[in-house]
């Protein structure tokens, strides 16, 4: 098992990072993984390591989340912001070359790391899974985080039994039809995400929706040039495939791969679809 290493960035915070080695590299580019609003490195639920089976992957915790720290909990956060922190990674490690990978609000930080890279560093590939461009304010997602954000507290599950009734009635329709048929893996699900809890403040997640609400990127997508391929679950009720059609319609050099019958959570309900990203990493210079 990898252990948790640490990066600190100028204003004190703490970016807390694994590296996972490939045991039979087909690719020597290294893949950064973004990942999204409110969770932890420990929510990869071993995506990273089939990742890991065809290059070196990099998982971290954005900051004032997981083990990363941060100066205050009530310093603004901003997309910007964390793509500075991912490249400030990138660059601790001493890479010159890289491949990104950016999930659900991680595919905004993805996007902005790849149209203000620094002319010392070189994007090979960008995949995005269950990303958008924008956030839509008549979406589930949006108004359901709305919702939470202002509320005066925000109540995680403090038991296995709440933490399952908890992603049981959420707003995920295929993730909760998968636990009902797959009860022995919600079980060690709830266990995961119940141990995470108390790494996921609620001022860290206000700060994450503020800065994810605010930041369209839609304009730019133009002038992302690299090969980019777009993973998307068809049946998506929280991020709808059309922003992955609009991703691919507006991003000129990139290939949407559709995932029929799944969902958001793509880690889970597709992990075959680990497969497809590092053959795209590893095999395809053009589109």
């Amino acid at each position: 098992m990898s252990e948790t290493r640490f990066f600190e960035q100028q204003d004190g915070s703490k970016i807390a990072y694994k590296i996972l080695e490939s045991a039979n590299a087909k690719n020597e580019v290294p893949l950064v993984s973004i990942l999204g609003m409110g969770e932890t490195k420990e929510q990869f639920v071993g995506y990273d390591e089939e990742l890991a089976k065809y290059q070196q992957v990099i998982v971290f915790d954005n900051r004032g989340i997981g083990e990363s720290t941060v100066a205050s909990f009530y310093d603004p956060i901003t997309v910007e912001l964390l793509a500075q922190d991912t490249i400030g990674l990138i660059k601790h490690l001493g890479f010159k070359r890289f491949n990104l990978f950016g999930k659900a609000m991680g595919a905004k930080t993805a996007f902005i790391v790849a149209l203000r890279l620094p002319s010392d560093l070189k994007l090979e590939k960008l995949v995005i899974v269950s990303g958008s461009p924008r956030i839509n304010s008549d979406s589930i997602m949006s108004q359901r985080l709305e919702q939470i954000y202002n509320l005066p507290e925000m109540k995680l599950p403090k038991t296995i039994q709440e933490q399952k009734d908890h992603i049981l009635g959420g707003y995920e329709n295929e993730l909760s039809k998968y636990f009902l048929e797959h009860p022995d893996k919600l079980d060690k699900f709830a266990e995961l995400i119940l141990s995470t809890n108390p790494k996921r403040p609620f001022e860290i997640f206000k700060r994450q929706w503020e800065a994810n609400k605010s930041c369209d990127v839609t304009p730019k997508l133009k002038e992302i040039k690299v090969p980019t391929l777009i993973v998307h679950g068809e049946n998506d009720n929280l991020v709808p495939i059309k922003n992955a059609e609009l991703l691919h319609s507006e991003i000129p050099n990139s290939r949407l791969h559709k995932i029929s019958n799944v969902g958001h959570s793509i880690f889970l309900l597709a992990p075959e679809s680990a497969t497809v990203i590092s053959e795209f990493l590893s095999n395809y210079s053009k589109l």
